[in-house]
């Protein structure tokens, strides 16, 4: 897929998609997932596209809750 093919419907699948990852606990998945999407909306609407912020705030959240699983894993 060619950022150009980037649609609204297309964003909101793939933020769900991460989204399922992040909440069965596949964060490094996710955080992939997020980054990917991210930097797919920046590369089509612009570097600080609302989108985008979202995206890497999305790669954040999932970084920081596995390593929270993990810090707990091994108590």
């Amino acid at each position: 897929m060619s950022h150009q093919d980037l649609t609204e419907a297309e964003v909101e699948r793939r933020m769900a998609e991460a989204a399922k990852a992040e909440g069965q606990g596949r964060h490094r998945e996710a955080a992939a997932l997020y980054d990917r999407l991210g930097k797919d909306i920046q590369a089509r609407y612009g570097r600080f596209a609302p989108r985008a912020l979202d995206a890497f705030e999305g790669v954040a959240r999932a970084i920081s809750e596995g390593a929270t699983e993990n810090e707990e894993q091994d108590r």
